[in-house]
């Protein structure tokens, strides 16, 4: 007996929802953090490149996990340690403390990112059609719930580990209460066969290289704008401080709103399309963002850039697993390394090109690599596999 796709489906938007929420809830306590170590913007840095590897770890982590438990399985195992982990960074007494247990929880945050699509493609194979782009919707509105959490607890004046701690029992029930129906039967990505039945199967590198370029050049671009836009609009534009986190804003709204209607693009039009149209929108919103003749274009090119973005990343989990069926779990735990190489290649290149030419030109960074997105837009081709015999499909991850 399977887990129904209806249960299954619940489950994946649960585990997108508490990834959403728990990660937006510690990084919008990096300030305090900062504070409390007396921390300066160059170890920030550094500690986030630390937990982009620590994650880059987890996914890989995952993906072996997975393709001898099944991604169902790893997703509920990582997403419990990560509720669990998330509190660790409140309870350190010194730096270097600090950095380990926030890697720590690094390694689990990489491990169900790349679960959790794992088990959305999965899913999304049982249904046969396009529900990818409705889970990532499901952690953008999460995340916006963890911000909005986060600035409860301040305004409540909450120590950092009494916020975490909340932030953690809440993952956790819901863990228990949705994830849990992925092991009380049969996973619908269960294995056909034992490892010990078969050689272990081989994923080739390049064509999951080739899509994750297009993919890490969407990832430097949104850590870009999560990370400098306020830096670039203050001190760059000379806006006024208050004005600056209207641009995020912006790029976040309209990035939730195209990923609720994406999975209709794309079963209307066909992922190559639908991102080669949101490559050229972003690329134009980059455009944008430069040239800056004032505000309100500013404001409109992050909103584009949003919109333009959203759907990168479910596409490319699913052009990754599809490319591989017998592979999904490796190939999506791969291009899920896009993520972090992404986030390290902007926090390093950005900051050169501010320290070289000024922060007024910081965004030519992301103007220089997102035409990638329209230009390799054919790696992204997808076959959605159809449901067989009495609705169900044994697929991988």
């Amino acid at each position: 007996m399977s887990t129904p796709p209806r249960a299954a489906r619940r489950a994946a938007l649960g585990a997108f929802s508490i990834q959403g929420f728990t990660f937006a809830s510690l990084a919008t306590r990096l300030p305090e953090v900062k504070d409390d170590f007396g921390l300066e913007d160059a170890h920030i840095l550094l500690l986030l490149a630390a937990v982009a590897v620590a994650s880059g770890l987890g996914s890989l982590l995952a993906g072996l996990y997975a393709g001898r438990r099944g991604s169902a399985a790893a997703l509920r195992h990582a997403s419990a340690l990560a509720s669990v982990t998330v509190v660790l960074p409140s309870l350190m007494p010194d730096v270097a403390t600090l950095v380990l247990a926030t890697c720590v929880y690094g390694v689990f945050l990489g491990a169900v990112d790349a679960a959790m699509n794992m088990q959305g493609v999965a899913v999304q194979d049982a249904y046969g059609r396009p529900i990818m782009t409705g889970f990532h919707a499901m952690w953008s509105g999460a995340a916006v719930l963890g911000a909005v959490l986060a600035s409860v607890t301040l305004e409540l004046d909450l120590g950092l580990f009494l916020s975490m701690a909340l932030v953690s029992l809440i993952g956790l029930a819901v863990n228990v209460a949705l994830l849990g129906a992925l092991l009380q039967h049969a996973p619908i990505d269960e294995p056909a066969v034992t490892t010990a039945d078969r050689p272990a199967h081989h994923v080739p590198w390049l064509p999951i290289v080739l899509l994750a370029v297009p993919t890490t050049a969407m990832w430097l671009a949104d850590s870009a704008t999560s990370v400098w836009s306020g830096i670039y609009l203050t001190d760059g534009l000379d806006v006024a401080a208050s004005a600056a986190p209207i641009a995020y804003a912006a790029y976040q709204l309209v990035l939730l709103l195209v990923r609720l209607v994406g999975d209709r693009l794309v079963a209307h039009h066909g992922a190559v399309r639908v991102i080669r149209v949101c490559g050229i929108a972003s690329t134009c919103a980059a455009a944008l963002i430069v040239w800056a003749p004032n505000l309100a274009v500013v404001y409109v090119g992050f909103g584009l850039l949003g919109g333009g973005l959203a759907l990168v990343p479910p596409l490319s989990y699913v052009a990754a697993a599809h490319h591989d069926v017998e592979g999904g779990a490796t190939a999506i735990a791969r291009v899920n390394l896009a993520n972090y190489a992404g986030y390290l290649l902007a926090a390093f290149t950005i900051a050169l090109v501010a320290e070289v030419a000024g922060n007024r030109w910081m965004f030519l960074v992301p103007l220089a690599v997102v035409p990638l997105l329209p230009l390799m837009a054919a790696r992204f081709s997808s076959q959605v596999a159809r449901p067989s015999g009495a609705g169900r499909e044994i697929v991988r991850p």
